[in-house]
């Protein structure tokens, strides 16, 4: 039903822009994802995005030429890098806490050389003063915090300078974190294997042969594997599918690949980026 709902819009608005210009044709791809998202009701949402979660789904017209993917990857699905702030917001702790056992966990795992230095410059940009700061680089200079995975990764370019760190750079740090200030919870159902196994100090190989992200996943970890910290970091964990998303779109224009981006936030669509060919 969601294929064929897709392709049937999809394929319609094809027709109409392919005498456009790329960029416009994406906006009018856009413009109509944004509609068909729009229409699933909050029940069905998790369908919709899990379905795209798992892999792009391609959709194609042979006649006319037509050939695009949509895929979506969760931006909900790790401890929120901002609440290794919140070490004194009583309100706040077991979120506190998970980021704090998770960054623990990588600093020791990849015998990072100066992990207090990495995490004062995490301070600094989520709004501590501080020795490391830069203002003229953030791009909060008004409203404090980590907002997106590419402001991460200066910071990690920055600490790599300043310490000679090169280790840094080959950690994984999107599938243990998420960079988002749209959601104060974790969407414990689609986080990766890596974060699992941080969280609850088990082998990773472990947690990959049994961990398959979706409904109820976290649940099953649970009843499985019985975890002692479980109910100390649970309150950190949302109850209900976090819809908050980001996607990508390949499409062909002129016989070549072109991409945008955009994200979803809780009904909202917002943050269209169009990145050109690919």
């Amino acid at each position: 039903m969601l294929v064929g709902t897709l392709v049937t819009a999809l394929g319609s608005v094809q027709k109409d822009s392919r005498d456009t210009s790329s960029l416009l044709q994406a906006n009018v791809y856009y413009g109509n994802i944004v509609n068909i998202f729009r229409k699933f009701k909050d029940k069905d949402k998790e369908l919709l995005f899990s379905t795209l979660y798992q892999a792009p789904i391609p959709f194609s017209t042979e006649e006319e030429n037509f050939f695009m993917t949509v895929g979506c990857r969760p931006l909900a699905n790790g401890a929120n890098i901002n609440w290794l702030g919140l070490e004194n917001d009583t309100k706040m702790i077991p979120n506190y806490d998970i980021t704090r056992k998770i960054f623990d966990s990588i600093t020791a795992m990849y015998n990072l050389s100066d992990p207090v230095m990495l995490e004062e410059m995490l301070l600094e940009e989520i709004g501590k003063e501080g020795e490391f700061e830069h203002k003229f680089h953030s791009r909060l200079l008004q409203k404090r915090g980590i907002i997106s995975y590419q402001q991460f990764a200066h910071i990690i370019d920055r600490y790599q300078l300043e310490a000679d760190d090169p280790v840094v750079s080959s950690i994984p740090w999107d599938k243990y974190f998420s960079f988002t200030t749209e959601s104060n919870v974790t969407d414990g159902n689609y986080m990766s294997a890596e974060a699992v196994a941080a969280i609850f100090d088990m082998e990773l190989s472990a947690v990959e042969e049994e961990w398959v992200p979706g409904t109820d996943a976290l649940q099953t970890f649970k009843q499985t594997y019985q975890p002692v910290d479980f109910e100390k970091y649970s309150p950190a964990f949302s109850k209900h599918f976090v819809d908050i998303a980001e996607c990508e779109v390949i499409y062909t224009y002129a016989d070549e690949p072109y991409k945008f981006t955009f994200m979803y936030s809780k009904g909202e669509v917002k943050h269209f980026e169009f990145l050109g060919r690919q």
